[in-house]
């Protein structure tokens, strides 16, 4: 199917609201939790739940947008975004509470991130996609950071029933411009298992190392409060710091990446970079999130290179799928030992230290070229 700029126009208007209505309290979720008086084993059990019903939400998302159109799963998941941020304004510290909204919460990031990925890698260039992608992730970036700071303040101080507005409003409201976006409707079969048997294992390795960025990326807002300043202004300040470095870097990367990909060199960066975040005292930490903005968007560029270069594989429909499973699966399993830390810290580390085995591991794998 040809690609149509104007279908990309529309997913960038829809890329730019619905970041920023997320991002006005997504990104301070687990600093809210613990601030709310939740423990970290808590807050770590939430996300365990939210990436275990994730996996099967994900081949349900799927379906519904083969049968129907995959607007409809984006629309199951903006309803239950609010549904969360109305469960988020009575917080009960009990195990049932926490089970129901992070089923909650996977149904909104599920039904969000299955059309959401379907939507860009359809209209996405079949070669060189890495300079169209820059774009998409500047809008990203944009949206990210006015919302981080809007949120913070009212967060610090107003409440949650103005945000839980503005963010309801804009994220049905972003949902339009994807209505008309033309994509090939197939009514694909799903075939998991069969398809799972063609996917590159080394793909595999690289995009659950990935992920594992994710779970980090929950964890240091609470680091942050600990250890810095217990506010969401200064979450929202990092956050902001960092997308800041993205902008000013990643559409020159994106040019440099259509060359060469530097997944390897940006995860060992990555690694390197939290080790920094994890020693660092007081302020100072707002100079390495600079530096790690930068580190992020070359490892984000890198995995969406491989990502989009390995579409061919499979047909769209399966490629998304596999991708989401192994998402959430990934995050899952490793945020299990997590359970028996008592220390934010040592969480930190701890991740890191998975993500350097599987980096190993993955070299390895390139260099004797097998499983390829």
């Amino acid at each position: 199917m040809q690609i149509d700029i104007i279908d990309i126009k529309k997913f960038n208007t829809f890329n730019f609201l619905s970041t920023f209505a997320r991002s006005l309290i997504e990104i301070f979720i687990s600093l809210y939790l613990f601030k709310k008086g939740f423990t970290l084993n808590q807050i770590v059990l939430f996300y365990i739940l939210e990436n275990a019903f994730s996996i099967f939400l994900s081949y349900i998302y799927v379906l519904i947008g083969e049968k129907y159109n995959y607007c409809v799963p984006m629309f199951i998941g903006i309803i239950s975004f609010v549904i969360v941020q109305i469960l988020l304004l009575d917080c009960i510290n009990s195990l049932g509470y926490i089970i129901l909204v992070s089923f909650m919460y996977s149904m909104y990031r599920r039904g969000y991130w299955v059309s959401r990925r379907f939507y860009i890698t359809n209209i996405m260039p079949k070669k060189e996609s890495s300079e169209s992608f820059s774009i998409v992730m500047i809008v990203s970036q944009l949206g990210s950071i006015i919302a981080g700071y809007i949120g913070s303040i009212l967060l610090d101080g107003l409440n949650m029933n103005i945000l839980i507005v503005i963010s309801s409003i804009i994220l049905f409201l972003s949902v339009i411009p994807l209505i008309n976006v033309k994509y090939e409707k197939k009514n694909n079969k799903i075939k998991l298992r069969e398809n799972f048997k063609k996917y590159d294992k080394k793909n595999l390795i690289a995009f659950s190392m990935y992920e594992l960025s994710n779970l980090l990326e929950f964890i240091f807002p609470i680091y942050v409060a600990v250890y810095v300043t217990n506010t969401y202004t200064m979450a929202g300040s990092v956050n902001a710091i960092s997308n800041i470095s993205i902008i000013v870097f990643i559409f020159i990367y994106g040019k440099i990446i259509k060359k060469k990909n530097h997944f390897i060199a940006s995860m060992i960066a990555f690694i390197i970079i939290n080790l920094l975040k994890v020693i660092t005292v007081n302020y100072i930490i707002l100079a390495i999130y600079f530096v790690e903005g930068i580190i992020k968007k070359m490892q984000n560029q890198s995995i969406n290179k491989i990502y989009f270069e390995n579409r061919s594989q499979l047909d769209i429909t399966h490629h998304n799928l596999i991708y989401q499973i192994i998402e959430s699966f990934f995050r899952a399993l490793v945020a299990i030992p997590l359970l028996f830390f008592d220390n934010v810290i040592y969480m930190i580390l701890f991740v890191l230290l998975i993500i350097y085995i599987e980096l190993a591991f993955y070299i390895s794998m390139k260099r004797n070229k097998i499983l390829s």
